[in-house]
């Protein structure tokens, strides 16, 4: 059978092989004993896939996949349209509002724009376990995130601004 490898991270993906075979084996087997892992196998590099390494200017990581069918796709933060935004990816756009005046709060949280202009949305883990939660939401949001100006910086540093409306 052969791979299709995602645009410029071939080399990458080659070079840690090995691991991820073993990931997806023991991946495998806590499926196989009853585990809900998320995202979907197929999913779990999407990442890759969307933002070819050629392409990436801004990396947004998140901590990990969202819990839920409904939720996690291997983005971080992206949600499907016709799926709630949720409390991480509103503070998101209230912050983004707050720096930049013309942007529009979107209804959806589909951040595929994003992906085409380069950011790369990342988590540091990829997979996550139903029922499992290590989140530390409070801690990130109150202490470091809000009122930081991200975004306006980012933009200052790039040749072409990111438009982070949606």
């Amino acid at each position: 059978m052969s791979l299709s490898l995602p645009s410029g991270w071939e080399k990458f993906i080659i070079s840690i092989a090995d691991e991820l075979d073993e990931i997806v084996t023991i991946l495998k087997r806590e499926m196989d004993n009853g585990v809900i892992i998320f995202p979907a196998l197929n999913d779990v590099l999407r990442v890759f896939y969307e933002t070819p390494l050629s392409d990436v200017r801004v990396v947004m990581l998140g901590q990990e996949p969202y819990k839920g069918i409904d939720k996690a796709n291997g983005l971080s933060f992206f949600v499907n349209k016709g799926y709630p935004v949720p409390p991480s990816l509103t503070n998101i756009f209230k912050e983004i509002s707050d720096e930049i005046r013309s942007f529009h709060i979107p209804p959806h949280g589909d951040l595929t724009k994003w992906c085409k202009q380069g950011v790369l949305l990342l988590n540091s883990a990829l997979t996550t376990e139903s029922g499992s939660n290590r989140s530390h939401d409070a801690l990130c949001t109150n202490k470091g995130f809000f009122s930081c100006n991200h975004f306006t910086i980012i933009n200052n540093l790039l040749d072409t601004p990111i438009d982070w409306n949606l």
